[in-house]
């Protein structure tokens, strides 16, 4: 995909950093790394995602690790998933980009495509750092890590909305990637204890 940064999405992205920042430093100051609790079946882990019950228990059952997981376990299944559909839609923007074929594709669907292509390249980035951080125990880092991604997101999709014909190209894939990345926050959560 070409490499044009715009100044939003320059400035999208330094946000995203320092959101990430602020989340992890204002979480380890309320508490220390909490150890995982008790194993969690995917059902009773998947009641905690509220609407995406059904996703999540599709999502997570996928994985055969999945039946002896751990919490934490099942927030990596999640967390991967999350990654990988988000790294398959990044790979799609950067094919749609460069497809001179693609018919009424104005400046305006040019310019939301690239900002797009950086915002998801973040967030796979930021997944990837999401797994890392929760297999060394940084469980506050690791949630503020998934919920920078699902913001790059939601900011992909509402920078492109006034785009015509954005609907059909990017809003699908937005929805499922910011559902994964709601199910992985989560279960990723759940990590220190079921909420009371």
């Amino acid at each position: 995909m070409a490499s044009i940064r715009t100044p939003y999405a320059a400035a999208g992205a330094m946000l995203s950093l320092f959101l990430v920042a602020v989340a992890a430093d204002a979480a380890s100051a309320k508490a220390p790394a909490a150890a995982p609790s008790s194993k969690l079946s995917v059902q009773e882990a998947c009641k905690h995602t509220a609407v995406h019950f059904n996703l999540c228990v599709a999502t997570l059952s996928g994985d055969p690790s999945s039946k002896s997981a751990d919490t934490a376990g099942l927030a990596k299944v999640a967390i991967l998933a999350a990654q990988r559909n988000a790294s398959e839609t990044a790979t799609f923007l950067s094919s749609i980009y460069d497809d001179t074929n693609l018919e009424n594709k104005t400046a305006q669907l040019q310019q939301c495509l690239v900002d797009c292509g950086e915002r998801y390249e973040a967030a796979v980035e930021q997944l990837t750092d999401a797994t890392s951080a929760l297999q060394t125990g940084a469980y506050s880092e690791s949630e503020a890590l998934v919920a920078a991604s699902q913001a790059e997101v939601k900011l992909c999709q509402r920078g492109c909305q006034a785009v015509p014909d954005h609907r059909n190209v990017l809003t699908t894939r937005n929805r499922e990637v910011d559902q994964l990345c709601s199910i992985a926050l989560s279960i990723t959560k759940l990590i220190r204890g079921p909420p009371s």
